[in-house]
């Protein structure tokens, strides 16, 4: 998910408003993935914490100019990954307390995955069924048949742009709502995705109609005021 902290999208919500929005759905753990930036304000995760909810630091980096999720990381470790090597290189060195998930792999976008997927799949945990599909246009199908082909699980995310999107997409883990718990849940595919369908309006409203409004509204690039820098 992304919110008004996001450094390449003018989104018009702090994370404070999907942290809410996600208590008020009974989530136990969300994700918040900005654009090449972890969100690292503890405000922000003492604020989840102080309604019940675990908030997983967590990036969507990009190797190659390709599209990865990488969850329980700090920015420093993000700029330290630049190939896949660096990045089977913290997973051994973190081990369980790090998940890599493959999203959008086949999307036709340049940012997408697309063949690295299968030669690095074992830099992935799990693959993404991405929320953009309708009834008869499904870009998801070729990524269900690599993860039923190889035996990785299969998660939805709410990849979440507006307020209006989150909570239609999502991931039911047979887990507690701590990050070992559900790190070892997903790759034990005790998993159990909700991605349906959307509709062409949602389409336009995604991609032109919110796009317009945040350009002409500004944005929410904090969900509390910066830290005062001291001398």
């Amino acid at each position: 998910m992304h919110s008004g902290e996001d450094p390449e999208y003018g989104l018009h919500y702090p994370a404070t408003a999907l942290i809410d929005r996600a208590v008020e759905l009974g989530y136990g753990a969300i994700a918040i993935t900005l654009h090449g930036k972890v969100l690292d304000d503890p405000r922000v995760f003492e604020y989840a914490a102080g309604k019940g909810l675990l908030l997983i630091p967590a990036i969507e980096w990009q190797i190659g100019g390709r599209d990865v999720l990488l969850y329980n990381l700090t920015q420093k470790d993000a700029d330290a990954i630049r190939t896949y090597d660096d990045l089977r290189a913290i997973r051994r060195e973190r081990g369980e307390n790090f998940l890599t998930i493959a999203p959008h792999p086949y999307y036709p976008v340049g940012h997408s995955l697309r063949r690295d997927v299968v030669r690095h799949l074992d830099c992935f945990d799990a693959i993404e069924h991405s929320q953009v599909h309708l009834t008869w246009l499904n870009f998801n199908k070729r990524a269900l048949e690599t993860a039923l082909e190889h035996g990785k699980p299969v998660v939805a995310n709410s990849d979440a742009h507006s307020l209006w999107m989150f909570g239609r997409h999502y991931t039911m883990v047979e887990a507690a709502p701590t990050l070992p718990s559900i790190f070892k849940a997903i790759r034990e595919d005790r998993v159990k995705y909700h991605s349906p369908p959307i509709t062409v309006w949602e389409c336009l409203k995604l991609f032109v109609f919110d796009p317009l409004i945040y350009r002409k509204s500004g944005r929410i690039t904090h969900s509390f005021p910066p830290h005062e820098s001291t001398v």
